[in-house]
């Protein structure tokens, strides 16, 4: 069976990842081998480009993840307190295939901006 990897991660709303309201991300896998078709077994977190480790502050909303196809999703994701400014790929595992994949600068990044928006 065919590796599947990520090929376009998206932000369609076109915002960076500031803080206070969630910014909506798609993600789109190939080929199609149904690797999406539980969101319940779907881990999603981020690496930052530069360093390659986790980033702990950029959280998706468990119940914002949706299964728009066998090949894309979409998910809201916030950045907390905490936070570092920069790019970030996405890591994806699917627990029912028992594999992960991670986007890389030739799929698109998410970008999480310097400023913080915080409520008054």
């Amino acid at each position: 069976m065919a590796r599947v990897d990520i090929v376009r991660v998206d932000t369609p709303e076109g915002n960076a990842v500031r803080g206070g309201d969630p910014v909506t991300v798609s993600v789109t896998v190939a080929p199609d081998r149904g690797w999406f078709n539980d969101t319940e077994y779907l881990v999603i977190d981020f690496i930052d480009a530069g360093t390659l480790k986790s980033e702990p502050y950029l959280v998706v909303f468990d119940n914002d993840v949706t299964i728009e196809d066998t090949t894309t999703i979409t998910f809201k994701v916030k950045a907390q307190d905490g936070a570092s400014p920069g790019e970030y790929y996405v890591r994806i595992k699917n627990e029912t295939f028992e594999e992960t994949i991670v986007s890389g600068s030739e799929d698109g990044t998410i970008t999480v901006s310097l400023k913080l928006v915080t409520s008054k």
